[in-house]
């Protein structure tokens, strides 16, 4: 078996590097990277997957409780590298103060699941015998030897959710498997690949809907059973080490750029996508290169049955200013389809890791999408971090003072308007922020978090640069679903989360949302849809936040989480959704209650 193992690994790397060679010969980079990567690498890890969820929340509880940032980990980057979050929680376990047994607990958990990095003896944590499975904690199969490292895990998630007023079942039925390993410490690899039968509830149908057939977070379905789905969950990567301070990563996969409950950055909603990722950390600084293939499912216009091609690239650089404060800048372009013959290609200009990319865009005719964006995050005291993000999308000084003058009025600062005009829809924004409480109210093992979240109409939407007749391409989406927060545009969201790990195998939590949004109406685009063409909008001015068909929704999520054996969990969760549309003279109600059996694998919360 370890041979077996060992060829087919080898053989996806080599046709996976093959891949970045393709990707990179327009620039003439293929050879320098090849040269780097042989000669340079250095040992390199692999990077926490979805199903971590908890650890990810561990790793910044801990960061929280100690006052100062870690010198391994950037939280706001995630998914974490395996080897540095392992670091850090070695670090943590023996400086930090005040830490509970519960969180020692999870600490030795943590470093169980991750022999390949821990630097004590795996032979104290083994289970007595010598089976061929199950042989350590966390892990189905795992093999060394001679420089390989590979864990194989079984995934599985059987969950059942009953909507009470409609008396009707919903379910989930996914079985994979995961892998992830490491060669000679220079060369890391995962792959997760799952077959997933499901039905969702109704509003969950409603988004797919409005979704053009996409099922969040997920990709290409086909029809099952009972207005059911049938698809794949695939992802996969390589990642490697090519100086001291500089990390590759390729394949395909989800990022998430932030430190709320959601991202106005990168979020890790929408389906897997293609993506080769720089990371450069030096001392107090990271620097995070993103360059991404997209689909824009479901447009075919090249013919045959391949869907459209679109591109994304993404500079983030964060850098802890203080001990305690850190500051972050996000730049992104996003950028497709020519016209409905010729498909366009990457844009070599948009390859340069170091330069602002409005100027390139202008450089070249302002046809793309280019944002920026700036988030923080403030630890004060030992147990509050205070964290919020600005994404600008587009805005016009001339426009900002009309609507200062228009706000100076109604606050009565101001008698007369100076300008007839004000609310233009070229002010393009989103605002967060948000605060996380470790130990709440002085309970051990008890955290909470608060989170408000604004967009503006039309952010995040583009116009049809080409005149395709198509829906934009640069829109910031990929498989017709949201890049960033999955509402899209022209909402306001206020969101809460408590979780209490009792113990380190049992865990409840408790999240609520409320958010109100302007959604079209009359098939006039008041800016809520981002897929839609913001040319189509009714007017320049008098665009206001939360125009359209008003629509208000709450949802209350209750969970008690058991983990029954290592990295397998039995959850039973109760759900209530109320969703009020001002269209409409009733309010839909609706609750539910589900049991899910999962192994490996991540609670899938549909949280819109």
């Amino acid at each position: 078996m370890p041979f077996i193992a060992m060829t087919i690994i080898k053989s996806l790397f080599f046709s996976t590097f093959e891949k970045i060679q393709n990707l990179m010969k327009p620039i003439g980079l293929a050879a320098i990277i090849t040269i780097l990567f042989c000669c340079y690498s250095h040992a390199q890890s692999t990077y926490l997957s979805e199903s971590a969820l908890l650890d990810h929340e561990f790793v910044e509880r801990l960061e929280i409780k100690s006052g100062s940032f870690s010198e391994q980990v950037f939280t706001s980057l995630k998914p974490f590298s395996r080897k540095k979050t392992v670091r850090y929680l070695e670090y943590a376990d023996t400086s930090i103060s005040g830490l509970s047994i519960t969180d020692r607990n999870i600490i030795e958990r943590f470093l169980a699941n991750n022999p390949e990095w821990a630097t004590y003896d795996q032979a104290e944590i083994s289970e007595e015998g010598s089976g061929v499975f199950f042989k350590y904690p966390g892990d189905f199969f795992r093999y060394e030897e001679d420089g390989f490292f590979m864990s194989l895990n079984p995934v599985l998630n059987l969950s059942c959710l009953f909507e009470n007023d409609r008396g009707e079942w919903s379910y989930l039925n996914r079985r994979g498997v995961e892998v992830r390993g490491l060669i000679n410490e220079r060369l890391g690899f995962y792959s997760f690949i799952a077959d997933n039968q499901a039905r969702y509830p109704f509003y969950v149908n409603e988004k797919i809907s409005l979704q053009d057939g996409a099922i969040p977070g997920e990709g290409w379905h086909k029809p099952y059973g009972d207005d059911g789905y049938d698809f794949f969950s695939v992802k996969g990567y390589i990642s490697f080490r090519l100086l001291p301070n500089v990390d590759l990563q390729f394949g395909q996969d989800k990022n998430f750029i932030g430190n709320g409950m959601r991202s106005l950055f990168l979020s890790n909603y929408s389906n897997n996508y293609l993506f080769l990722k720089l990371n450069t950390q030096f001392d107090r600084f990271h620097y995070q290169n993103i360059f991404s293939e997209l689909v824009d499912y479901p447009i075919q216009t090249s013919g045959g049955r391949r869907f459209d091609r679109k591109f994304s690239t993404t500079h983030y650089l964060t850098a802890r200013i203080t001990d305690n404060f850190r500051l972050g800048v996000f730049e992104n372009v996003t950028f497709g389809r020519a016209d409905s013959i010729n498909q366009r290609g990457f844009e070599p200009h948009y390859l340069n890791p170091i330069i602002f990319y409005r100027a390139v865009e202008h450089h070249i005719g302002d046809p793309d999408k280019v944002a920026v964006g700036l988030d923080w995050q403030w630890l004060i005291a030992s147990r509050l971090s205070f964290y919020g993000q600005v994404y600008i999308d587009d805005f016009n000084i001339k426009d900002i003072r009309k609507d200062l003058d228009s706000l100076l009025v109604r606050t009565g600062f101001r008698s007369q308007r100076k300008y007839s005009e004000f609310a233009s829809f070229r002010n393009k924004f989103g605002l967060q922020s948000g605060i996380k409480w470790v130990d709440f109210i002085g309970i051990t093992n008890l955290d909470f978090q608060i989170e408000s979240n604004l967009v503006r109409p039309y952010t995040y939407s583009h116009f049809d640069t080409y005149g395709s007749g198509l829906r934009p391409a640069a829109s910031y989406t990929h498989y017709s679903q949201a890049l960033a927060h999955p509402l899209g545009a022209n909402f306001s969201e206020q969101a809460a989360r408590l979780a209490y790990r009792y113990r380190p195998d049992f865990t409840f939590s408790m999240q609520g949302f409320n958010y109100k949004q302007g959604k079209d109406k009359d098939e006039v685009n008041y800016g809520a849809n981002i897929l839609k063409d913001y040319s189509t909008r009714p007017d320049d001015y008098g665009m206001y936040f939360l125009q359209g068909d008003k629509v208000d929704v709450t949802l209350l999520d209750f969970m008690i989480s058991w983990e029954w054996k290592p990295n397998m969990f039995i959850d039973a969760s109760a759900m209530f959704r109320n969703e009020n549309q001002q269209s409409k003279d009733y309010a839909i109600s609706e609750l539910f209650f589900s049991l899910t059996l999962r192994w490996n694998d991540f609670p899938i919360k549909h949280n819109f």
